[in-house]
């Protein structure tokens, strides 16, 4: 049993409430919100987000009610997030199986990915909370700034601190925001919130890095081609570090292939190479390797029963080490 099926294991009487109150959002009564909303909620991932709220509200403090209702909230706001993304991006696969737009249509995609937003905001505004409402405005901000940020440097070789820009903006935040808001909900002190989202952040960051690892791994199982971000011209850590070892000459050719679009085989497997002859793999992985020690070591400063910081660690090493 992997780490993520132990922790599934472990708070399944917890996940069963959630997903009773989750399964409430996909609920509509015209005929093509429900059909699109019924595939949507048969699509459901791993749930990563839902399980880290709960595993914050553990860290200091019991889950209740609103614990349950912000799990949903961003679960929701990253289902519809998900929606647009392949709208944008074109995506035709998501998870292994045809994306909505893709079973449907941009405009029924769009209004889908609309309609479980509101729901979003329903389920927090069911906290009553300002602070809670807050973070999920803030949230919304930023995701849609960081996906600005990244379309507005697309087929630039970015700086690494402009990647770590627009995955602290596009990704990071949602891991960040579950885990503080978890404390929040569990109504631990100040301190314990700042620590929970330093945790989140860091999680964040390795997920979306181990994200970028996959698009030049072609044995990757995460339902999307190989090379697909650079396809749409988003260039990541693993090329970011391999391009900037290569003399400007070459860097501006594989530039103007990657703009070129049309990616051939040839090409392909010329970047491939070029990021596993100059370590960007590599690279990357001992950035999700600090990030991921980062967090560990806020972990073992909590005041909190040990099965709580073991939990929270192994979910960590779960988004340190996946294959998927």
């Amino acid at each position: 049993m992997g780490l993520i099926d132990t922790l599934i294991s472990h708070l399944s009487s917890e996940l069963a409430t959630f997903n009773k109150l989750f399964d409430t959002a996909f609920n509509a009564n015209e005929t093509l919100l429900k059909s699109a909303c019924m595939y949507v909620q048969r699509r459901k991932g791993k749930q990563l987000r839902p399980i880290l709220v709960l595993l914050a509200a553990k860290m200091c403090g019991n889950i209740t009610e609103n614990t349950y209702r912000v799990a949903a909230t961003f679960e929701m706001l990253h289902t519809a997030s998900l929606i647009h993304d392949d709208v944008v991006d074109e995506t035709a696969l998501r998870r292994g199986l045809p994306s909505l737009n893709k079973i449907y249509n941009n405009q029924t995609a769009v209004l889908v990915g609309d309609y479980l937003l509101t729901r979003s905001m329903y389920f927090m505004g069911q906290t009553r909370n300002f602070k809670l409402y807050d973070m999920l405005v803030n949230l919304s901000q930023e995701i849609a700034s960081g996906e600005l940020l990244q379309l507005q440097l697309a087929y630039t070789i970015p700086t690494e601190q402009s990647y770590y820009n627009i995955i602290q903006k596009k990704t990071a935040i949602l891991f960040e925001l579950c885990a503080e808001a978890g404390a929040v909900s569990a109504q631990c002190n100040e301190q314990q919130q700042q620590m929970l989202r330093l945790i989140g952040r860091y999680m964040g960051l390795c997920f979306q890095i181990k994200d970028d690892i996959f698009d030049y791994t072609p044995s990757a199982s995460i339902g999307k081609p190989v090379l697909n971000d650079i396809k749409e011209g988003k260039i990541t850590l693993p090329l970011i570090h391999s391009l900037n070892k290569l003399p400007l000459q070459e860097q501006n050719s594989i530039l103007q292939t990657i703009k070129a679009g049309n990616l051939t085989q040839q090409d392909t497997n010329n970047i491939v190479e070029i990021v596993n002859n100059y370590g960007g793999i590599d690279y990357a992985t001992e950035q999700i390797k600090h990030f991921s020690t980062l967090a560990e070591d806020i972990v073992n400063k909590f005041s909190t029963t040990e099965e709580n910081k073991n939990n929270i660690i192994d979910f960590i090493n779960y988004i340190k080490d996946r294959e998927q």
